[in-house]
């Protein structure tokens, strides 16, 4: 049982990288991707977009857990939710960040012409 669980909890981190991913472009187009430049509104952005991450991946997690009834929080479900955005962030989220990059490019350099 604590395998399934496990396997849970890894696809749990795993869903959370899709809605960093979604967050992600939000952040690129509301402050662009120069983070030297940002503003302080763009600061604030940055912060509420941190914080609906944190509220969704909780959320997610406690309806996972009620779902299929996790009687008690352990270590290896929080290791496994950890793994899983890791392993998202290390694969699918480099493929997203490297094509969010092109295209704002693209869109920044016909707007100067």
């Amino acid at each position: 049982m604590q395998v399934f669980i496990f396997i849970i909890c890894v696809s749990c981190g795993v869903i959370s990288g899709v809605v960093y991913d979604v967050l992600y472009i939000a952040r690129c187009a509301v402050c662009g991707i120069n983070k030297r430049a940002y503003t302080p509104k763009d600061k604030v952005f940055l912060i509420a977009c941190d914080l609906l991450y944190s509220l969704v991946f909780a959320a997610m997690f406690i309806f996972i857990s009620v779902m299929f009834d996790f009687d008690r929080l352990r270590l290896y479900m929080i290791l496994g939710c950890l793994l899983g955005a890791l392993l998202y962030l290390k694969s699918f989220h480099v493929i997203v960040a490297f094509s969010v990059k092109k295209v704002y490019n693209g869109i920044i350099s016909r707007k100067r012409t």
